[in-house]
């Protein structure tokens, strides 16, 4: 695969040179010059390959954030319950870590669980850049698939107020606020706020055993220990346009994070006493400068905070699915019987400089550095103690060192029709700490010391406005996070000795359009060693490599508008990622375990103006999920479902005790907008899994059934 690739970036430079004598002289690039499209169609469109949400169309509706993503071909959200669960996103075949998180193009590593999918409200962002493979330059990271770029609203040159109130089933409550001031001298100011409130107490099929027999059954009973609440608080000011500056921006952020845990990484064993909680105060600065003649570009991004997390297993007993305690004297905790009472402090600093140059209209230049220093220290009187001194292994510094330095040339060639991005990145991390798992007797330093280099080419070439194809290719690097080697002091155990992924890519995908069809294709191929995945160890679960992964895929995107109000959309992904290399014939081919490799989703959406009264507009939409069965365990090949693609049939063994059935789920919604001079109301409704369907995810935890939703928005511009 190595000399694949190695031929196609020498094919790339190939055009590249000999396309130079077309490039000398300046041309008015079409991509660039490109009217009436939007910023997120744009982006869509250029050589990298990147789907991009905008969100802020939609901002009205009382979606959340992963329901808006999870209808987008080739991604899926992973929930472990309802709001303010654990939420991961698995793209092309990867899935958590491998993915790349980012926040206005910063690492979000410093926001802990403040800031994802379940939690972030619409109303704060702009919109969402899902890069699939090779990612750009700009976004410093070390990532085996792809990232994604959450990228918060700005309103530039206004005055503007937009507030939100969502009520939803299960005691759900949200709030968001997001303020942008404006003056003619360059100074502004703004803020983002939200704050969410839910019980989680939805009905769940869980384990309960007979009292008469022993024997466990299956019963549909209310979570009863699973609230989630948080605060989000952003304020920033600065000033714009002058001449040291562009932009010179301060900001300030505090957050306040605490969950109910009534389960661990399954829905096994019952919780009533569990919780976690964390919060930061975080300042950060931003200085973005143009220089000669607007050819040289600088964005200089820092951030400093300490976040503090804290996990809490003390309860001397047990509970039932029933909510019913029994005291147990011997045990010091639920989800350990030796207990936990885990107070984490992460020292966090982030230095990201970008810095572009364009030689001309034809060929730009960008270096990108990313530097992260993270410190943790701890304490939990119920850990491992360290056998010399005695001494908690948590109060022990562990700390975790990473840099990405990344350099990427863009080149247009044949008057802006065929696009090149090269780049290629250097990573670097240093870690050590002490390997003392929260359960076990392991008591001993651990160090981690890695330098890897990566490369990455995309071509695009665009055959008139409505149609173009592109290819990329890319030998991709990703080092363990913080975060797999020392574990979260709850239900994730440390392992220091995780090596870095390694993934050869390459995508080749199509896009074609008219004023009412547009269609998209893109295939994908990933080849991968050293895997890292969160396996589950029983009560806990831990990061580890797993053996070789090899793969294909494809995903459909399509979209009809027979007429000014109505559109028609749907898309498939199927994805075949099986183990390779294996010792044992029984995992040789076999499917990734825990992991859909087929789903899809169909939607209707209408719109109608003036309808009511003038100045308004009514949507109303419908949209249909649907996840076909996945095995939490390897199944050998030759025991899967026959039919095409395995799409049909039954597995040839009994593994139900193993199977995440089909899933179908179905939404439908409505929002109601007013429009009254400078100011805009609106309200939108939904009610989500309408059959009240049984919805799993990862390692079969349930999410929640049917739920109502109703949002009021109100914006003053």
């Amino acid at each position: 695969m190595k000399y694949i690739l190695s031929l196609f970036f020498l094919i790339c430079y190939v055009c590249y040179a000999s396309a130079q004598s077309d490039t000398i002289k300046s041309v008015e690039l079409n991509e660039v010059s490109v009217q009436g499209k939007s910023k997120a169609n744009i982006l869509s469109q250029k050589a990298i390959k990147a789907t991009v949400l905008d969100v802020k169309a939609v901002n009205t509706q009382s979606a959340s954030l992963i329901e808006l993503m999870n209808r987008t071909a080739g991604i899926r959200i992973r929930e472990t319950g309802g709001l303010g669960a654990n939420a991961s996103l698995m793209l092309n075949g990867f899935e958590g870590k491998a993915i790349k998180y980012f926040k206005n193009g910063i690492p979000m590593d410093y926001l802990g669980s403040a800031f994802n999918f379940s939690i972030v409200p619409v109303n704060v962002i702009d919109r969402i850049e899902v890069y699939k493979g090779v990612l750009p330059v700009h976004l410093g990271a070390d990532a085996l698939g792809g990232a994604v770029d959450i990228v918060m609203r700005e309103d530039v040159d206004r005055k503007t107020i937009d507030a939100s109130y969502q009520y939803g089933s299960f005691n759900t409550h949200r709030i968001a606020l997001h303020g942008v001031w404006n003056d003619s001298r360059g100074w502004f100011a703004g803020a983002d706020i939200f704050y969410n409130y839910s019980d989680n107490d939805y009905k769940a099929n869980v384990p309960v055993a007979d009292k008469e027999t022993a024997v466990s059954h299956y019963q549909k009973l209310r979570l009863f220990h699973n609230g989630f609440s948080n605060v989000y608080t952003e304020l920033y000011g600065g000033v714009r346009n002058k001449p040291w500056a562009d932009e010179l921006r301060f900001g300030i952020t505090y957050f306040d994070v605490r969950k109910d845990n009534n389960f661990g990484i399954t829905m096994t064993t019952p919780f009533g006493g569990v919780e976690r909680s964390s919060h930061s105060f975080i300042p950060t600065l931003n200085y973005k400068k143009k220089l000669i003649d607007n050819k040289l570009d600088i964005n200089q991004f820092l951030v400093y905070n300490k976040l503090h997390t804290n996990y809490t297993d003390t309860v001397r007993g047990v509970y039932d699915w029933y909510g019913n305690f029994m005291s147990v004297p011997s045990r010091r905790g639920e989800a350990s019987s030796d207990g936990n009472l885990t107070k984490l402090s992460f020292r966090n600093f982030i230095s990201r400089t970008n810095i572009g140059y364009s030689f001309n209209q034809n060929q730009k230049l960008e270096v990108n550095i990313v530097y992260s220093d993270i410190e943790r220290k701890g304490s939990d009187p119920y850990s491992d103690k360290i056998l010399e001194n005695g001494e908690d292994i948590l109060s022990v510094p562990a700390k975790y060192n990473k840099l990405v330095i990344g350099m990427g040339l863009k080149s247009y060639f044949m008057e802006g029709k065929l696009s090149n991005d090269f780049l290629a990145k250097l990573y670097y991390i240093n870690t050590k700490g002490y390997d003392g798992s929260y359960i076990s007797e392991k008591d001993e330093i651990s160090k981690n010391s890695t330098t890897r280099w990566g490369v990455g080419n995309a071509l695009k070439y665009t055959f008139n406005s409505n149609s173009f194809i592109r290819l990329s290719g890319e030998t991709a690097v990703r080092l363990p996070e913080q975060s797999e080697f020392f574990g979260d002091g709850g239900f994730i155990e440390s392992n220091f000795v995780l090596k870095p992924e390694r993934s050869y890519n390459v995508n080749l995908g199509g896009y074609y359009s008219t004023s009412q069809f547009t269609a998209e294709l893109n295939l994908f191929y990933r080849r991968t060693y050293d895997l890292i995945l969160l396996v589950n160890t029983g009560m806990f679960g831990k990061y580890q490599n797993v053996n070789k992964v090899k793969g294909l895929g494809t995903e459909v995107d399509l979209s009809y508008s027979p007429l000014p109000w109505l559109r028609f959309t749907g898309n498939f992904t199927y994805q075949d990622f099986r183990l390779f290399g294996q010792n044992d014939p029984a995992y040789q081919d076999a499917r990734l375990r825990n992991t859909p490799y087929f789903f899809s989703n169909l939607g209707v959406v209408t719109k109608f103006n003036n309808l009511l009264k003038r100045g308004d507009n009514i949507s109303f939409y419908w949209h249909y999920g649907f996840v076909r069965q996945y095995y939490l365990n390897y199944v050998p090949k030759n025991y899967e479902p026959d039919g095409f693609l395995g799409l049909w049939g039954k597995p040839k063994v009994n593994v139900s005790d193993i199977t995440i059935p089909d899933q179908n789920l179905h939404t439908i919604g409505c929002s109601w907008t007013i429009n009254t001079g400078n100011n805009k109301f609106a309200i939108g409704a939904e009610v989500k899994n309408i059959f009240d369907s049984d919805i799993y995810d990862n390692y079969r935890i349930q999410n929640p059934g049917r739920n109502f939703n109703i949002k009021l928005s109100y914006t003053i511009n």
